[in-house]
């Protein structure tokens, strides 16, 4: 009896605070499964009833930025076109969509299309990486709507996917193949632009800054753009971010990319030229330089991979003392071996991310089709400020049989800190390495 006086309050307590909770929740309006449904609703009904489509942007963890059309209908279809190919640029493709809950309003990419391509764990697929591909999503959770515009986040990766209502004229220009045009012509202008600028006002003097625009589709440094300048103190400063192509030119994905105060939000192509263009609006016009804005030393390893002597070619500015170590190498390809070669060439080799250099030896008996190569390795320490470099030796000469031959510049590179530079002449571009404690030693190269 005693024990049902305390089972009957206690009941009744569980009992009202039951009541009290369901009753909580209701003062909130809907409850969560039907708030959540109508989310998704909603989303729905936003997606498939744009006119003319949505043009986006995704980034993905490994590579750049990736462009995308896309058309949703009622049938959770979707058709796409994208940047990732010519091909995918002007071929719409159709797959499955859905919209679901989990952990919130989720989109979600069910069948194969151009999206998947940047997740698909073969390498051999999209040259991506074994596993993770890109490190692109397939499924986004919706993260906010503004105006016209709708944000998700993948689900994974964390990249962000972000689709703008298309315009009846954009519409009509993904439709026309316009987006392979202007990725064609992005792709043109800056192989044919090498050096590629804009002029900085900054306060009363003008700097330049350069910009690098990687137009690859890979996973190590595709679709990258970068910005750097010379500072007033003679160092270098840089910032690099990710793009996707637009129909009118590129759109630098998360935002923009800042540097030196200024946010640069896309390059457009108007009337011929290129423009980069900043969040204001602002646009600064594109110019091409006759040689980078950069000191060398600092595009080692990124723009160039090395310098090369082909044989027996001498290039101007070459000194009477570097001309003796390059006919050293060259010369002795037919009697200072041991064995009569017909062809060859000399080159230093960067590795950066290692700090060597390679000093390498090739020889041929078949006028340069095939043949030996020689091998040399050794670490480099760099003085950023002053662009010296100073070598010890890693690894001994290896491979081929022009080790003997390369002993001069062997000595060279052991006994002397040296610089480089640009060497101009008949418009074409080389580059220079000169010793700091023997300044009559200088070799012009071709740069690689």
């Amino acid at each position: 009896m005693k024990l049902n006086k305390l089972l009957y309050p206690l009941l009744l307590l569980v009992a009202m605070v039951a009541c009290k909770n369901e009753n909580d929740d209701l003062t909130f309006g809907e409850r969560p499964e039907i708030r959540m449904k109508e989310k998704i609703d909603s989303i729905s009904f936003v997606l498939q009833t744009a006119t003319n489509g949505w043009k986006a942007v995704l980034g993905t963890g490994l590579g750049g930025g990736y462009s995308f059309y896309l058309n949703f209908n009622g049938q959770q279809e979707v058709n796409m076109m994208a940047d990732l190919t010519a091909a995918s640029a002007t071929t719409a493709a159709k797959s499955n969509y859905r919209i679901k809950q989990d952990n919130g309003a989720t989109l979600i990419f069910d069948t194969f299309n151009y999206i998947s391509l940047l997740n698909d764990p073969s390498s051999s697929t999209f040259n991506g990486v074994t596993r993770d591909g890109y490190k692109s999503d397939l499924e986004f959770a919706f993260a906010y709507s503004k105006g016209d515009t709708l944000g998700f986040i993948g689900k994974r990766f964390r990249q962000s996917f972000v689709l703008i209502k298309a315009t009846a004229a954009e519409k009509s220009a993904y439709e026309a193949g316009n987006l392979k045009k202007s990725l064609d012509n992005t792709v043109d202008y800056f192989k044919t632009n090498a050096n590629p600028y804009i002029d900085v006002a900054d306060g009363n003097s003008t700097y330049k800054m350069a910009v690098t625009v990687n137009t690859l589709s890979n996973n190590t440094n595709g679709k990258r753009i970068e910005f750097a300048s010379l500072l007033a103190d003679g160092t270098t400063s840089a910032v690099k971010g990710k793009y996707a192509f637009a129909l009118d030119g590129v759109t630098i994905i998360d935002g923009g990319l800042t540097y030196r105060g200024v946010t640069y939000v896309s390059i457009l192509a108007e009337n011929g030229k290129m423009y980069l263009v900043d969040s204001k609006g602002a646009k600064s016009e594109i110019k091409n330089s006759i040689q980078p804005i950069l000191p060398l030393f600092k595009l080692m390893g990124s723009k160039y991979v090395g310098m090369r002597s082909p044989y027996k070619t001498y290039y101007p500015g070459t000194s009477a003392s570097g001309l003796t170590i390059l006919q050293r190498f060259h010369n002795g390809l037919a009697s200072g071996t041991g064995y009569v070669f017909n062809s060859g060439y000399m080159e230093l080799g960067w590795d950066v991310a290692n700090s060597r250099i390679e000093l390498r030896g090739f020889s041929s008996q078949n006028g340069g089709s095939s043949g030996w190569l020689t091998t040399i390795v050794y670490n480099y320490t760099l003085d950023e400020a002053t662009g010296t470099y100073k070598c010890t030796l890693k690894t001994a000469a290896s491979g081929g049989y022009t080790s003997a031959i390369l002993d001069q510049m062997h000595s060279f590179l052991l006994k002397n800190s040296f610089k480089l530079d640009y060497y101009l002449d008949g418009g074409i571009l080389y580059g220079s390495v000169a010793s700091v404690e023997n300044p009559d030693i200088v070799m012009t190269f071709q740069l690689r």
